[in-house]
């Protein structure tokens, strides 16, 4: 299956159609979407997002599920599971959040 990912990136945006097999950064690098990136394993944190609609599957990822929760995601280990809008987010907002709530 394919879905539908809008992807909101420094004020523009981008309409990708992903495949469920496919990471919604590959196919924006694809596209020609120059979105932040460095290890593509879920651990660096330099491709965050904000899911605002729709779920994604991120299971490969180091996020901590209460992170995930509040709908951070990161985008080279994001795969959707349905239609979805997801907005990038700078680095440090995810850093920091992940720091708190690990730390709790």
């Amino acid at each position: 299956r394919v879905f539908e990912v809008e992807m909101e990136h420094e004020g523009k945006i981008h309409t990708l159609r992903v495949p469920e097999d496919e990471t919604i950064l590959s196919k924006a690098l694809e596209e020609g979407v120059e979105v932040p990136h460095d290890c593509k394993l879920g651990v660096c944190m330099t491709c965050p997002a904000k899911l605002e609609r729709g779920r994604v599957n991120q299971s490969e990822g180091m996020l901590s599920d209460d992170v995930v929760d509040k709908g951070y995601a990161l985008l080279c280990v994001a795969y959707p599971l349905e239609d979805c809008r997801i907005r990038t987010i700078p680095e440090d907002e995810l850093v920091s959040l992940q720091l708190v709530t690990s730390s709790d």
